[in-house]
């Protein structure tokens, strides 16, 4: 059985790098033009909560309201994300029109991307993502992905290892 979920998990994580796993800064290389703001066609829900949870790998770091994991991607230029086509796919954006803080997190920071619609979450100027491959509130499978980092209270990437 557990054998089963690592090959699962590595077949996730290789369609991923599939997506946007390349090092290379080109379009190619991040599913689509790196300019691009556009975070998908849907309307924003009128609100997201980010909070703080923890774990003995990561210690504290940034979920949403019902526990699952944030992300930010370091290839992303500021608030223009970097993570489009496939890549979006696996990398959903967290979007809200107005994103509140629980405690931990600090509200000052916590703003959405102006022209990207719908609004991107961004928590310390970085973009904040989900991944495809969390099943669960708690996961945290993204942290395996290269480029791809949780993110800690004070909005900085967790690195592993």
């Amino acid at each position: 059985m557990r054998s089963m979920k690592l090959l699962a998990l590595l077949a996730a994580a290789g369609l991923v790098l599939a997506a946007c796993g390349d090092d290379d800064d080109s379009p190619a290389a991040t599913g689509g033009d790196a300019t691009t703001t556009t975070a998908g066609d849907e309307a924003a829900p009128a609100d997201a909560t980010v909070e703080v949870a923890s774990n003995d790998e990561l210690g504290d770091y940034l979920v949403d309201a019902e526990g699952r994991t944030l992300y930010l991607f370091e290839q992303d230029q500021g608030t223009t994300t970097a993570c489009t086509g496939g890549c979006a796919d696996n990398w959903p954006p967290l979007v809200a029109e107005s994103p509140t803080g629980g405690e931990g997190i600090d509200a000052d920071e916590l703003s959405t991307a102006d022209g990207i619609e719908p609004n991107q979450v961004t928590y310390h100027g970085h973009l904040l993502y989900y991944f495809a491959g969390d099943e669960s509130p708690g996961d945290t499978n993204g942290t395996s992905i290269p480029a791809w980092f949780a993110v800690d209270p004070a909005g900085e990437a967790i690195e592993l290892g």
